[in-house]
């Protein structure tokens, strides 16, 4: 699989917010276009793509996906590595991955750095040999990031990851089940980041569902 073969994969969550902004960015979209695998990373693009015919498995967070990912990587000596996030978030974040699988290699490093850094940054991923990349920048930044240095990355797997490192490292609490079945995990992070969220979800949304209703009807007009 994957995190055994020469060659560097990327895969990336796609969510409204990054429908919205591969809309407005045409630069933006094409590097999304162009990852070796593309995964709904929130409710509203499985019942999108359901909407318009496509197929599409159920979603696929990365905040489901990271401790299978690293139970996986520990068993088979596999490391990882963890680009983003504010000082010190990534780093308590890999502390408690380490709690549940004392044998996981992981390396960190915070997201906060001067573009100098990034040659350094970047020989120490290489110099981890991390089999996983996962770097949580924020969308666009960290497709844009990923897509401008893949060459320069040696670990076969780049993930990016979003606020991952903030759930992980439990700095930010996990909504209760039933929300996440109802497809609403949104309206939680709204409630515990207002300012920061707020445009991306009362604005956001509502414009997604826009576009979806507008592609509905083009392919109705077909």
């Amino acid at each position: 699989h994957w995190i055994r073969g020469q060659d560097r994969r990327v895969a990336v969550g796609v969510n409204a917010h990054v429908i919205n902004l591969a809309a407005a960015d045409a630069d933006f979209a094409a590097r999304v276009r162009r990852v070796d695998l593309a995964y709904p990373d929130g409710q509203s693009v499985v019942w999108a793509c359901r909407l318009l015919g496509a197929a599409a498995p159920e979603r696929v967070a990365t905040t489901d996906l990271i401790h299978p990912l690293a139970a996986m990587c520990a068993g088979e000596s596999a490391g990882m590595y963890f680009f983003g996030g504010r000082p010190g978030v990534a780093a308590r974040a890999v502390s408690r991955l380490r709690d549940r699988e004392p044998t996981l290699r992981i390396d960190v490093h915070h997201g906060y750095i001067d573009p100098a850094e990034t040659p350094a940054i970047i020989e120490d991923i290489n110099a981890s040999g991390a089999a996983v990349l996962l770097v949580g920048l924020g969308d666009p930044l960290q497709q844009h990031w990923v897509a401008q240095h893949r060459s320069e990355l040696r670990p076969p797997v780049v993930l990016t990851c979003g606020g991952l490192f903030d759930w992980v490292s439990g700095d930010n609490r996990r909504p209760p089940d039933w929300i996440v079945r109802a497809g609403l995990e949104w309206s939680w992070r709204l409630l515990l980041e207002p300012r920061r969220l707020a445009h991306r979800y009362l604005v956001g949304n509502p414009a997604f569902v826009a576009r979806v209703v507008a592609a509905r009807l083009v392919r109705q007009r077909v």
